[in-house]
């Protein structure tokens, strides 16, 4: 929220209270926080008069308390900060307008670059500014170190874009006391960022057992901070509104659009794997909710680390470089070398009547997925830890690289495939049920059905009638954890050359099982 200096007393509690509840352990410290923000705003004598007004109003400091929900420690702090104000009163309105023109020239000039991707030098600073080249010189190492790198003799600017000019000004001002961004945004964005940390920390954390579900509780929260952050930037009214036009209220509170609604908004329904990845982890949080089920964490551990990534890159996008997430992390998620045989014992379990309602939502909510969307990165991450070989011990400075593999030539792809071959176990080639065999053929040959299945795999002898749990064939093989035969792509390929040849299709509808 924008705290304005005249408000009296009386009302900046007011408001403030209204945007922040107090007492809450995040939104009380933002309630505090604005509260000496207005406080530095007003002014000394200002601040001082208001308060000793309202506590006269007000008879005792407990009614005082109590009208402005208000903890005594939260009183002695507010003050101890107006007796520590200087006594000079805020400049007049006009000289402070004259006192930011050359800074708002600068921020024009600053984004501009920024933008272009053009350096700049500091007599073109001070020309497009009016400031004096010796003035120039201090802002790039002191005011504007975050933001300014020395490129030779010129600077490159990065993360101005990203700011209004209000921001701008403050990052600017010789007065900062602080680097915290108190502006709603601000305060929406540090909270996004806590809660993504703190739903990376649940899941590595080695004592807890509900990990898929603690992650998805507080990335969804992460995730839905970060969308409000990001309207507030783009002067979105993210609030639900009544028939009349004005905010819907839940316990005094204005009610926000959830994060399915942020997603359709950011997205315009795209159908961007983002938004499924989003939807599935929500969709399963409610589901496994009240439920202790550890072997979901293997199931959809690739969900997770996409939303974190997901995550990352929208904040990335929309609010700089400055706020990646990585530099307070070794790395993302936990990654544990875990055996083919645990992996099948996890399958197994998955297979159980507790974990069935789990299990369905899972197989409806991917199978429905265009095949795009299901292979993307940014709706289930897949990845292999190749070991990093330099020619000396120090050569090989980096633990963990990550690679695009797009941007590898046709030797170094080679190369990688090598040495993913040496820790991998061979991939199964069984994985289509007979539900999606189908589905695959029906998008040629409508005509192709369930019994079309049948005939055909029992004409080709693709598989055994009954079961063989040893059978790996061609087109088929039994596979432990599903406890059935599954179907290879190769079968796939080859039904559909026998839809197109008719007299085959005859042979096989009339054959004899």
């Amino acid at each position: 929220m924008q705290i304005n200096k005249d408000w009296s007393f009386s009302e900046a509690i007011s408001k403030i209270n209204s945007s922040y509840k107090p007492g809450g352990q995040f939104s009380g410290k933002a309630r505090n926080v604005a509260i000496e923000h207005w406080v530095q705003l007003a002014g000394k004598n200002k601040a001082k008069i208001a308060l000793q007004a309202a506590l006269d109003e007000c008879g005792t400091k407990k009614a005082f308390y109590q009208k402005y929900q208000m903890a005594s420690a939260t009183l002695e702090g507010i003050l101890e900060l107006i007796s520590n104000l200087p006594e000079q009163q805020l400049v007049q309105q006009k000289a402070h307008a004259s006192k930011y023109q050359k800074v708002d020239r600068a921020f024009s000039f600053l984004v501009s670059k920024e933008r272009s991707g053009e350096t700049f030098t500091i007599k073109e600073l001070a020309e497009a500014t009016d400031w004096t080249v010796e003035t120039c010189k201090t802002y790039p190492t002191k005011r504007w170190h975050q933001y300014v790198e020395k490129i030779g003799m010129d600077y490159s600017s990065s993360g101005f874009a990203y700011m209004s000019l209000e921001e701008f000004r403050t990052v600017h001002s010789q007065k900062l006391q602080q680097t915290t961004d108190l502006s709603s945004r601000g305060i929406l964005l540090e909270k996004a960022k806590e809660f993504a940390l703190l739903a990376v920390s649940t899941y590595n954390n080695p004592f807890t057992h509900y990990k898929t579900y603690g992650f998805i509780v507080n990335i969804v929260i992460a995730y839905t901070s970060l969308f409000h952050a990001i309207f507030e930037k783009k002067g979105v009214d993210y609030r639900y509104l009544d028939g009349s036009g004005n905010p819907v209220m839940i316990d005094g509170d204005t009610k926000a659009w959830e994060l399915s609604k942020c997603c359709r908004y950011y997205w315009q329904n795209t159908g961007a794997a983002e938004v499924a990845n989003i939807e599935f982890l929500v969709g399963l949080r409610n589901r496994i909710e009240h439920r202790s089920l550890p072997a979901l964490d293997l199931a959809v551990a690739g969900e997770c680390q996409s939303a974190l990534s997901n995550f990352e890159n929208l904040l990335i996008k929309e609010f700089g470089d400055t706020h990646t997430l990585c530099v307070n992390l070794a790395i993302a998620m936990q990654l544990t070398r875990i055996s083919e045989q645990a992996q099948i014992d996890a399958m197994k379990q998955l297979q159980r009547e507790n974990y069935r309602v789990v299990r369905e939502y899972m197989e409806t909510f991917r199978k429905d997925l265009d095949e795009e969307v299901f292979q993307s990165q940014h709706f289930r991450l897949r990845a292999f830890l190749v070991p990093k070989v330099g020619n000396h011990a120090k050569s090989s400075d980096l633990t963990i690289e990550f690679v695009n593999v797009e941007k590898l030539s046709a030797e170094q792809l080679t190369n990688y495939e090598r040495g993913i071959a040496f820790i991998k176990g061979v991939e199964s080639p069984y994985k289509l049920k007979p539900g999606k065999v189908v589905a695959l053929l029906h998008d040629h040959f409508p005509e192709f059905n369930m019994a079309m299945h049948t005939k055909c795999w029992k004409y080709f002898t693709a598989r055994p009638q009954s079961i063989e749990v040893s059978f790996k064939g061609e087109y088929a093989g039994y596979v432990e954890g599903f406890d059935h035969y599954l179907y290879t792509k190769t079968w796939v390929e080859n039904l559909k050359t026998v839809m197109n040849n008719k007299t085959l299709i005859t042979k096989i509808k009339s054959h004899e099982n």
